[in-house]
């Protein structure tokens, strides 16, 4: 790979350009980086010119391939599926050398995590696990994120002066990811038993005295004031991602010889939720809340 000079901006690869890949490339072509990008539906014709317009505004190039994308690059960002994440790395691993950092942004398990890291370091390139604590939207690249591997603290610092927030935790594989996937189970559980809730509460017709009396018993989280239509946005905007990053914590769970079956039920409530509100994200307001969550809720099979 061509060394970089001392105070030269990083050469960026970018694997993967849903959600996060075009914020990731337009604020790190905004510090001056070179960034390059793939993208699998970049092979389809029917989606390739989204792919591509998308790079455009965000001042990347469009690799003709995942090796021409990957070549010259000193930080190499994989922003995947989950169920994507493993076939990533082994597509990538032996298109990197010495040199160059595989940042492993993806919401999956610490085992996962472990074995891409296998297949990245065989060929001598740097692996580095990201566990993204935030939604990516509206922070953008400023969204926590807490780094493992024995080269994340030399990784935070870098990444940190072009202007992101990294924190390195671990110099172990798969210790960040735990931390995220443990906090998830909390945070993702409460949006499904507000989904649950709420509907068997509408159900009866006594959604406003449950809201109330959740209101009284917890008075600074805001009932009161429309948290449930937020939670429930928020599984309604996000609920696809959501379950296949609880489908991680649930094989975490399993790994570690727990039962997954709470995890796995989060993911189906998220699922099924996301299913119905498809048609309706338009209707989020700017702070991702859906008024409208009684209709939403009308006709799932998340019960």
């Amino acid at each position: 790979m061509q060394e970089q000079t001392r105070n030269a901006a990083p050469t960026v690869a970018i694997i993967g350009f849903g959600e996060v890949g075009p914020i990731l490339a337009k604020a790190l072509s905004g510090q001056g980086c070179p960034v390059g990008i793939h993208d699998i539906k970049l092979e389809n014709p029917a989606t390739r010119e989204q792919i591509v317009k998308r790079a455009e505004n965000s001042g990347a190039r469009v690799a003709a391939s995942l090796a021409d994308c990957l070549a010259g690059a000193e930080l190499v960002f994989s922003a995947v599926t989950a169920s994507q994440a493993g076939a990533v790395a082994q597509d990538a691993a032996p298109l990197m050398a010495p040199g160059q950092t595989f940042i492993d942004l993806n919401s999956v398990s610490p085992k996962v995590k472990q074995q891409n890291s296998v297949l990245i370091q065989r060929h001598g390139a740097d692996y580095v696990e990201s566990a993204v604590m935030a939604p990516v939207p509206p922070q953008g690249i400023r969204v926590p994120m807490l780094l493992g591997g024995g080269t994340a603290r030399a990784i935070s610092a870098k990444l940190n002066a072009l202007g992101m927030r990294t924190e390195a935790v671990a110099d172990d594989i798969g210790l960040a990811s735990a931390i995220k996937l443990c906090r998830s189970i909390m945070i993702k559980g409460m949006e499904a038993m507000c989904v649950q809730s709420m509907l068997a509460a509408r159900h009866f017709g006594v959604d406003d005295r449950v809201l109330a009396s959740m209101a009284a018993s917890f008075p600074s989280v805001g009932w009161d004031d429309g948290y449930e239509a937020y939670l429930i946005g928020r599984v309604a905007e996000h609920g696809q991602r959501r379950s296949e990053e609880m489908r991680e914590a649930a094989a975490m769970l399993g790994e570690i010889g727990m039962n997954p079956g709470l995890a796995t039920a989060i993911a189906d409530i998220q699922e099924a939720v996301a299913r119905k509100g498809a048609s309706l994200h338009d209707e989020l307001d700017p702070k991702g809340r859906l008024p409208q969550w009684r209709t939403l809720l009308t006709g799932t099979d998340a019960g």
